[in-house]
């Protein structure tokens, strides 16, 4: 018989599915909230199935596995292999180790139906190899400006995102979108004016906006000192 040394599976890995296999911008969107979130990546390896691209991210804590679906393509021009090459380069930058692996599509298809097992993990780390071939999946036009065009757009567009501090391994620093936190803070000072001309009906329902406004202010405030 052989022993469990973990009935209760405490020392699993967990594996997440994020991305999606129609739409290239998720993918981008989803690589992006890991590589700016507290999890540091360790590597990148990328699934290739004729020219469509899945990714496999590996963290510093190793019982961590994030798959993107394979909304990621190469081979022709256009939004899929502007993905695939833009992800690319912003790993290069962060300094992520980039391999990649020629999937069958068995595997190919655990991951985007979000049923890849541990023994798929476990092949995927052993069989991939650091050796891209850039000229297939880094097109040129995605160039040192259309990487911080993106980076800019995606930092614009979340009200919260995660940033690791350069010089502390362990702590996360949290960048607030100001502009929408000063923009709630002038409609309530706009509400709290205008209710002063004003019917009580009228005045209620202004009431009723600037306790919403606090509360989203309030619920901010409160998910950022967890």
């Amino acid at each position: 018989m052989i022993l469990n040394n973990d009935p209760l599976g405490l020392y699993s890995i967990d594996i997440k599915y994020e991305g999606s296999t129609r739409a290239t911008q998720y993918c981008i969107d989803d690589f992006m909230k890991r590589l700016y979130g507290s999890r540091k990546i360790a590597n990148m390896t990328i699934l290739t199935c004729e020219n469509y691209h899945a990714l496999m991210l590996c963290f510093e804590n190793q019982d961590y596995i994030v798959f993107i679906k394979s909304g990621l393509t190469s081979g022709y021009p256009g939004t899929g292999p502007n993905g695939t090459s833009l992800i690319i380069r912003l790993a290069e930058e962060a300094g992520i180790t980039i391999k990649e692996l020629n999937a069958a599509p068995s595997l190919f298809k655990r991951i985007n139906f979000s049923l890849a097992t541990v023994k798929d993990v476990e092949f995927i780390k052993k069989n991939s190899k650091e050796s891209l071939d850039y000229d297939r999946l880094c097109l040129k036009n995605v160039n040192k400006e259309y990487v911080q065009q993106a980076k800019d757009s995606f930092k614009k567009n979340k009200d919260i995102i995660f940033v690791r501090a350069e010089d502390e391994k362990t702590k996360d620093s949290v960048e607030i979108d100001r502009a929408k936190a000063l923009k709630m803070l002038q409609e309530i000072h706009e509400a709290v004016v205008k209710s002063k001309k004003t019917s009580l009906l009228t005045k209620m329902m202004i009431g009723a906006k600037i306790i919403s406004i606090i509360k989203e202010l309030y619920d901010l405030t409160d998910f950022i000192q967890q």
